[in-house]
């Protein structure tokens, strides 16, 4: 895991302040992460599950999108210079829409218990999902992405994948 970047307790506070979860939301979602890691044991490598995502450097790039089963989507995240494995701009396009905005991303860490993303459209309500799981390449590359909504009472089941296309 040479060369990933990593997070200050800053950039963490700042990206947790960005995303506006709701301090409940957030106290449930820990709960319910902690419930989970308990299932989990150390995963080998290739498939990391919630207690292993150390970077989500890897995240840029095209993905099959697939939040709303019955209307799949295209994905892209690209980070902005000098903030890889936090920040940067998404475009999600259907065969009707088009949205875009600002993504920000933390990995796995004590200081929340979980690795999640939260996409903030421009002109919209933002959207926040847990990274359940994810398959990466030696190089942290992502391939496959299992996300989990965060509602009101925490994880919204089952996840949801994004396959990484390009």
């Amino acid at each position: 895991m040479q060369d990933t970047p990593t997070l200050s307790q800053a950039q963490i506070d700042s990206v947790l302040k960005a995303a506006q979860l709701d301090p409940a939301t957030v106290e449930r979602t820990q709960r319910a992460y902690r419930r989970y890691i308990e299932l989990q044991a150390g995963r080998p490598a290739g498939w990391h599950g919630p207690t292993d995502i150390v970077t989500l450097a890897g995240l840029g790039g095209e993905f099959f999108w697939s939040e709303e089963w019955i209307r799949p989507a295209k994905m892209s995240f690209t980070f902005d210079a000098g903030k890889e494995g936090s920040q940067g701009t998404y475009r999600v396009t259907t065969a009707l829409t088009d949205e875009q905005g600002v993504f920000h991303c933390v990995p796995n860490n004590p200081a929340i218990g979980w690795a999640f993303i939260s996409l903030m459209k421009n002109g919209g309500p933002p959207r926040h999902f847990t990274v359940a799981g994810m398959m990466t390449d030696s190089a942290w590359r992502i391939s496959v992405l299992m996300l989990n909504k965060i509602g009101p009472d925490g994880p919204v089941h089952p996840p949801f994948s994004a396959l990484r296309i390009l």
